[in-house]
Formats: C-alpha cells, structure tokens, sequence
C-alpha cells in the first residue's frame, strides 16, 4: 500500500507546476486532515524542498537521464521527490525510500515508466554519500533578476548565507497573548506537554519546537493563549507602537495577525479598525478575537482603495501592510518565486503606492502612518516610499524607529532580512503626517 503522504505530495506538486494551485498552504491543509502531525511535517517537507531546489534536482537527474526534458511532468515530479527525499530526509533507509516511490508512480497509471524510476534513483542510491555531501551545501534557487536584485544590497558573502537560509526550513514562532497569560507562563504550559521553547530578541515572541499540526491541536491554542505568527510579523507591530486608548487603524489586515498584536499592545484598549476587502478573511478575524478575546477590534469588509469620508482625519496611527509579492516569504512559500517577475513586482508597486494615497487620508494631522510589505524588492520598498514622500512632500515626516531596532535600519527605513532573524523578510517606513 502506497504512503498517501507521498502520493499527496506528487498530486500537489504536479497540480502547482500545472498552475493549478496557487498557495501550498491550501493544499497542504485540504490534505493533512486526515493525517498525523508527523506526516503532514514529511508532505510539507517533500513539496517544499522540490520546490526551493527544483533547478539542482533537475541538474542531479540529467546526469542519469539526459532525455529529462521528454518525461511526463508527473513522472519528472516523482523522480523529485524521490530523489529530494533520498538526500535529505536521512532517517527513511533509502532502499525504502526507492521502493515506495516507485510503488507511488504505479499507482498513478505510469507503468512504463516504473523501471525508469527505479533505475534513476538506485542509481543516486548507490552515489548517495557524495550527493549528501553536494546537497549540504545547497542554496535555495532563486530567478536570475531576484538573484542581481539582491546582490546590489548583499555582499557575495552574505548572499551566500542568504541562499542558505532560505533553504532551511522555516522557524516556528509564535505570539503569545499576553492579555491572558506572561511568556514564562506559558513555556511552562507547553514544556508540560513536551513542547520547549525560548525567547526571542521581540517581547511576546516564543520560538517554539514543534511541529505546526501538532502545536494548533494543544488545549491552549484553543484557549487563545497564543498565536502562530511569524517573527518579522510581529516585529511590524512592535513599531506602529500603539499606544492605550488611541484610535488605529490595521489597512489590508488580512486575516489579523497583526490586528491581533496591534490590540495586545493597546491593553484592549481604545479603538482598532481593521479592514480588508475579503470577506472570508474578516470572518476569520472575527473567530480569532473571539478566541484571543480582544474586543477593542472593529472588523469590516473594505476595500482600502476606496475608504469613505467618514474615516478621514481618524486614526492616531494606521498601519498599512500593503499587498506585495511576498518575495520576503520564500523560505515559507516558495511557490511565490514561480509566478514572482519584474512586471509582477511593477504593478505591485503601482498597487501600493495607490493604497497610500488612500490610507493617508485616514490619518489626522500628526498621526503616525506605517508602510510594510513582506518583501525586499527596491521598487516596492525604498521605490514606493520614497514616491509616496516626493508626492506628499512638506505634509509628510520620515521617522526613525526609537530604542533598539531587531532589524537594519537605514535612511530610516528598516529592512527585516531573513538570514538576520530568522523570519520572514520585510521592510517598514514610519511616516509622521503635519498639520
């Protein structure tokens, strides 16, 4: 009987090479419904990995197939698994590994193509102390213009360790809500329940050992003592900074991870909008404050290139955390490399240089307005704020963040790096509006 794991994991990555999928994270739920943390960790693992090192499986193959090219895609994506698994996942014996992915390609009707499979792979088998000791080394695989995008910034050095890290699996951090419990509290809770922890260099912020599956189905993340959130997130609400009482605004909230943080730092006090234009989103949020309980939160399905009147001239701070091309998300999401292109990254730009021609409106006369994308492209990062400021001119003040920043802070603007913290990559302008 075939792992369904692995046939899930063939199913998924030839339906996202065939453009049928768009985020992992959704076929990744669908899923592992119906499986074990453990092998929803190992899916996750096999899908990710192909995908961040697709172009060096590729190269591996052709030493044994120069014919490659005329596989069937299910057949190519077997053979990336199976060889991806073979070189990384060590705790599964090889000869297993090569079985049940051959096992996985019958199964999928490519009979003729099961000694093909089978030779391939025997045949990394049998090379597979020198293909480990290559594959340690591996960087993740980025598109050319990424790739001299961030070189301008990085030194070869540092790119280097860029690469590295982004083809490491991504850190599981989460937020703890501390209007109902303290960090030290709450590691006690989790170690009781074999899962360690430690702090991170952001209050509120625990980097937990665990799988996600695994974490989401203790009895305190259905109590809402915490939140799975990225370290970079959180960073971003630590530098709207709000403070008890104020009136906020979260633009583009999403699902509200952020609001939720945003809500914490008010003591659950004041008044906190949150407004995304999805509607199956804000239902989400609302179920979170319910859990988390947060009360302060005002939901509401709003498109924030179109903000009424009645807005205008409110907030003491807005934070607008602007749709991007998650560039900065890779080491999570590597699928977004593969739809990720100069144009793509222009209208993005376009894009949020709009949403803060609106959102500007919402902030009143020396109000605090904050610009983050979870990407680090020049032209949505430095390129859009610095067109939002030659637009806005005298109205509008670069701020610099006060007190230690975990972060690069340059000109005034921060850069969330992700061999820096181990997060998510990000960039963040402060913006303090004149009368």
């Amino acid at each position: 009987m075939v792992d369904k794991y692995r046939r899930d994991a063939l199913s998924i990555l030839t339906r996202l090479y065939e453009g049928r999928i768009a985020f992992l994270d959704q076929a990744y739920t669908t899923c592992s419904r119906r499986y074990s943390p453990h092998e929803r960790d190992l899916l996750v693992s096999l899908v990710r990995g192909v995908v961040k090192f697709r172009e060096k499986l590729d190269a591996l193959a052709r030493t044994y197939l120069p014919k490659w090219e005329r596989l069937p895609l299910v057949v190519q994506n077997a053979l990336r698994l199976g060889m991806f698994q073979l070189l990384f996942h060590t705790h599964v014996p090889p000869f297993a590994a090569v079985h049940e992915w051959v096992e996985v390609v019958r199964s999928f009707g490519q009979v003729a193509f099961v000694p093909l499979v089978n030779a391939v792979l025997r045949n990394v088998e049998r090379d597979l102390a020198a293909h480990r000791a290559q594959a340690e080394r591996w960087g993740i695989d980025l598109p050319a213009w990424l790739e001299a995008e961030w070189r301008k910034v990085l030194s070869e050095g540092e790119l280097h360790v860029l690469l590295r890290s982004l083809a490491l699996p991504p850190p599981l951090f989460v937020r703890v809500n501390t209007l109902r419990i303290g960090e030290e509290e709450l590691q006690d809770l989790l170690a009781q329940r074999g899962i360690p922890s430690r702090k991170s260099r952001v209050s509120g912020a625990l980097e937990v050992v665990s799988s996600y599956s695994a974490l989401v189905r203790t009895p305190e993340y259905a109590q809402g003592l915490f939140y799975p959130q990225d370290l970079g997130s959180q960073v971003v609400g630590h530098l709207v900074a709000p403070e008890r009482g104020e009136i906020v605004v979260d633009a583009c909230c999403g699902v509200g991870g952020k609001t939720l943080l945003l809500a914490q730092l008010m003591g659950n006090e004041g008044k906190l909008f949150a407004w995304d234009k999805k509607k199956r989103r804000i239902e989400v949020l609302k179920g979170l404050m319910r859990r988390s309980g947060v009360s302060i939160v005002q939901p509401e399905v709003l498109d924030c290139l179109r903000i009424p009147e009645r807005f205008w001239s409110v907030a003491d701070r807005l934070l607008l955390d602007a749709p991007c091309s998650n560039l900065g998300t890779v080491r999570r999401n590597p699928e977004v490399l593969l739809k990720a292109t100069p144009e793509s990254v222009r209208q993005c730009a376009s894009l949020q240089l709009e949403l803060l021609r609106e959102a500007f409106q919402v902030v009143r006369p020396q109000g605090i307005m904050v610009y983050s994308v979870c990407t680090l492209t020049w032209e949505e990062t430095v390129g859009v704020a610095e067109a939002f400021e030659q637009e806005k001119g005298p109205a509008l003040v670069r701020v610099e963040p006060e007190g230690e920043v975990p972060g690069r802070v340059r000109d005034g603007f921060v850069f969330l790096w992700p061999h820096d913290l181990f997060c998510d990559g990000f960039f963040v302008a402060i913006w303090r509006k004149r009368a």
